[in-house]
C-alpha cells in the first residue's frame, strides 16, 4: 500500500524585501542577510544605518567563466542585431554630437582626448549568472540582455578616456570576472555615487526610486532605464525636477525578451536647462 501518511514537501514562500537603499529583492523563507552599510545623502556623503542587503547571487555550480562569456556573446549578438538597439543608437548618436558641438575645440595634439561623456556608471543591473540565495526568481538573460545594452553603448561614445564602472550588491565573482574582461570596473556599495557628474551617463534599469532619489541630484546628463514618468507621479523633488528637465526616447520592444527593456527610456538633460544648472 502507498504511504498515505508522507506529507508533500512545499516549496518555501517567496518575499519580496526591499531594502534601504531601494533594491527590491526576491527571497524565500525569510533568509535574509542583513549588514551595516552606509547610505548615502543627496549631497553624496554617507549616513551609517542597517540596512537589509542580499548575498552575492548564487551561480549554477558547474558553470565557468568561459561559459558565461559565451552566453554573453549570444545575447550580445541578438541585442546588436535588433531594432531596439539600432533605433536606441541612432538617438544615442545624434545627442552625442549635438552635444559634441557645443564643446570648446582648439585642445592640442598632445592633450588627451575627450567628448561629451566622461564616465558611465551602472547601478542595478543584477547578476547575470545567478539565482538570489533561497530565491526562485530567474533574470539572469534578463541581466545578460542589458549588460549587452551597456556594452554596446560604451562602444558607441568610443572615447578616451572613458571609465565604466558597475555597483550592484548581487554580483558574485562570476558576475565581476565577466564584467571586468568587459573593462568595466565594479565598485562595492556607496563607491559609485562619488563617480556621477554633469557629463555621467547614467545607466540604471535596476534602479528604484530610493535610488533614483540619491542619484538624480548630481544631474547626469543622460540617463538609461525608467520609465521614470510613472516614478513621479505622486513625487515631488528630485525625480520631477530631473524629468522636467530632460527630454526623451522611449526604446521599442525589444523582441527576444519584452521585460529587459519595458518601457525603457533614453533621458538627456536639454541645452537650455543644462545651462541653467550650470549657472547655480
Amino acid at each position: 500500500m502507498p504511504n498515505t501518511s508522507r506529507r508533500t514537501k512545499r516549496p518555501p514562500k517567496r518575499t519580496q524585501v526591499t531594502d534601504e537603499n531601494g533594491w527590491t529583492h526576491v527571497t524565500s523563507g525569510g533568509n535574509v542577510r542583513r549588514v551595516m552599510r552606509s547610505r548615502p545623502d543627496s549631497t553624496g556623503t554617507s549616513d551609517p544605518s542597517f540596512e537589509p542587503v542580499l548575498a552575492p547571487a548564487e551561480a549554477p555550480a558547474r558553470l565557468t567563466i568561459t561559459q558565461l562569456q559565451t552566453q554573453f556573446r549570444e545575447h550580445s549578438e541578438k541585442w546588436e542585431g535588433s531594432e531596439t538597439w539600432v533605433k536606441l543608437a541612432g538617438v544615442l548618436g545624434k545627442k552625442l554630437r549635438e552635444r559634441g558641438s557645443e564643446q570648446p575645440s582648439g585642445t592640442s595634439q598632445s592633450e588627451p582626448a575627450s567628448g561629451p561623456v566622461d564616465a558611465i556608471v551602472c547601478i542595478g543591473l543584477g547578476s547575470p549568472s545567478g539565482f538570489l540565495r533561497d530565491g526562485w526568481t530567474d533574470r539572469r538573460s534578463v541581466s545578460m540582455y542589458q549588460l549587452a545594452a551597456l556594452v554596446s553603448i560604451k562602444d558607441t561614445i568610443a572615447v578616451q578616456p572613458l571609465r565604466v564602472y558597475a555597483q550592484d550588491p548581487v554580483f558574485n565573482h562570476l558576475d565581476k570576472a565577466l564584467l571586468e574582461d568587459l573593462n568595466i570596473e565594479v565598485l562595492a556599495h556607496p563607491q559609485a555615487f562619488s563617480h556621477i557628474t554633469q557629463s555621467t551617463l547614467l545607466f540604471c534599469p535596476g534602479a528604484e526610486r530610493k535610488h533614483l532619489e540619491l542619484l538624480l541630484p548630481s544631474k547626469p546628463w543622460v540617463v538609461f532605464g525608467g520609465p521614470l514618468e510613472h516614478a513621479t507621479a505622486d513625487a515631488e523633488g528630485a525625480l520631477q525636477t530631473f524629468v522636467d528637465s530632460t527630454g526623451s526616447y522611449c526604446l521599442p520592444e525589444f523582441g527576444p525578451s519584452e521585460h529587459a527593456f519595458w518601457n525603457m527610456r533614453l533621458y538627456w538633460v536639454e541645452r537650455e536647462r543644462e545651462q541653467e544648472q550650470k549657472k547655480d
